[in-house]
């Protein structure tokens, strides 16, 4: 009972933290036709991010891992512990991206620009990024977070904090999987593929041009257009295939003039 107790609060405490850590990344380093505009990260309207709450209470599980014949607190029980938090975190993050790509038609993130990348869902840069989390977490955090929990989990505050944690929560997935219904729908109707981030900057231009009101908790809320009206009118912007292509003629073209300067003659 105490680890699911400590798991829950830590599942909770890493979908709040990473939808800050992506609340920040994603202002400062934007994504393919995103601006530079505060945004709600994610498909949820509340401050939360599921896929680093289960990411987060993966590791807490793992923290735990021992070997035969090795020091529990020796640094070669927790490099192996390290590399197999490491392997785990990136294996997620593909296991999610790719249903995310059969299931629903849409690309929730895209790694294709960096190197050695497989299929744009994971790469070796933010699989690095993984390690530092899982460092951080596993040699900094874990210890104290669970003489935290040892006391913090009996007390009304804790409690208190879970069922208001976790109402919320459901609530926003019930919402969340309608709109992931419908854009499945329309994905598969135009035979496309969504990339998200594209798919969310879109919307909000297409309500600032609208002079609607910006709800930063309801980021898809759309007044002057129904969904398949949206769709119909402006889904080249963001699917994938034809932002990917975009970008590629765009490169050539920078490319090409590049080979066209250096070929000319200094002296004509």
């Amino acid at each position: 009972m105490e680890t699911v107790k400590n798991v829950l609060f830590i599942f909770a405490f890493g979908s709040c933290g990473g939808w800050v850590i992506e609340f920040f990344y994603r202002h400062f380093v934007p994504s393919i036709g995103q601006t530079r505009k505060w945004v709600n990260p994610g498909f949820l309207f509340g401050p939360w991010l599921p896929l680093y709450g289960t990411g987060l209470s993966c590791l807490y599980v793992m923290s735990f891992i021992t070997f035969p014949n090795m020091d529990p607190d020796g640094w070669g029980t927790k490099i192996l512990v390290l590399l197999i938090m490491v392997a785990a975190m990136t294996v997620i993050e593909l296991i999610t991206g790719y249903i995310f790509i059969i299931r629903l038609n849409m690309r929730l993130w895209d790694y294709t620009d960096n190197r050695f990348n497989f299929y744009g869902l994971i790469c070796p840069l933010y699989t690095f990024f993984w390690g530092i989390i899982c460092a951080i977490y596993y040699l900094l955090v874990h210890k104290p977070m669970y003489n935290f929990l040892s006391w913090f989990t009996d007390t009304q505050v804790y409690y208190i904090l879970m069922i208001a944690f976790y109402s919320l929560f459901a609530i926003d997935i019930m919402h969340a999987i309608k709109l992931l219904r419908l854009l499945k729908y329309l994905a598969k109707e135009f035979n496309i593929v969504i990339l998200f981030t594209a798919f969310r900057g879109k919307l909000n231009e297409v309500r600032v041009k609208a002079k609607e009101e910006d709800h930063f908790f309801r980021p898809f809320e759309l007044k002057s257009l129904s969904m398949r009206a949206f769709f119909e009118k402006y889904k080249d912007a963001f699917t994938f295939s034809k932002l990917r292509g975009k970008l590629i003629a765009i490169r050539e073209r920078r490319h090409g003039r590049e080979i066209d300067s250096t070929n000319e003659n200094p002296l004509d």
